[in-house]
């Protein structure tokens, strides 16, 4: 059994953590931390193993000094960082075992794997992301396609891939890369029809990161 804190649970994605939690046995919800709300964790009085973070930017800072106060592992899903806050977190690897990931569903990370794959080998054609999300999402492009592109970039030597951003309705997530060629296109398409892939994926990924030693770790590294 380990104990998990979560960090934004009132927003979409965490009322999605507090409903998944429940088909664990191996997993209890030791508390919530809100900072905005002025809950530090100040009721929270057993070992916290992980604490997962759907929530805001700006809440980095204290996450990353509660997590390390704590000596607890931190799972951070929140996207929208600065290159300097990326490397607070990578710092922070230092002290606990420390995860940022824009996506945690099983389905995207394989999707990234075929990417790096085959990208290379499609270096002569137009390569293209389109991605599309709720109305209410804030970050365009969204961090998964950011992730899909620097991953398309690393293996071509690329300087930009384009990016095409759709907000709209209830959509949860739709992430596809088009590669254009003389006479040919190829797409690879990923679909989420639900936040509970999210939830169950970030469950997955705290147990696993629970056992690891202190450094910085991608999901590359879990899945």
């Amino acid at each position: 059994m380990i104990n998990i804190v979560i960090c934004g649970i009132n927003g979409a994605m965490g009322k999605e953590l507090e409903q998944e939690i429940k088909t664990y046995d191996n997993i209890f919800l030791a508390g919530i931390l809100s900072p905005r709300n002025g809950n530090y964790g100040q009721d929270i009085n057993v070992k916290v193993d992980v604490v997962i973070d759907f929530s805001n930017p700006s809440n980095l800072d204290f996450l990353l000094d509660y997590a390390i106060t704590r000596n607890s592992a931190l799972l951070i899903c929140t996207t929208g960082y600065t290159e300097e806050q990326k490397n607070k977190i990578v710092e922070a690897g230092n002290n606990i075992p420390v995860m940022l990931s824009s996506n945690t569903s099983l389905g995207i990370n394989v999707f990234r794997k075929i990417l790096k794959s085959i990208s290379k080998e499609l270096n002569g054609f137009d390569i293209d992301i389109i991605e599309k999300h709720h109305n209410k999402k804030i970050d365009s492009p969204s961090g998964t396609a950011k992730t899909l592109a620097e991953d398309i970039m690393k293996v071509t030597e690329r300087e930009k891939i384009d990016t095409h951003a759709l907000r709209a309705g209830t959509i949860p997530g739709e992430h596809i890369v088009i590669f254009s060629g003389l006479d040919e296109i190829l797409e690879i398409k990923h679909t989420a029809f639900s936040k509970k892939i999210f939830a169950r994926g970030a469950f997955d990924i705290a147990l696993k990161l629970n056992d690891k030693p202190k450094g910085f770790y991608t999901t590359e590294d879990v899945f």
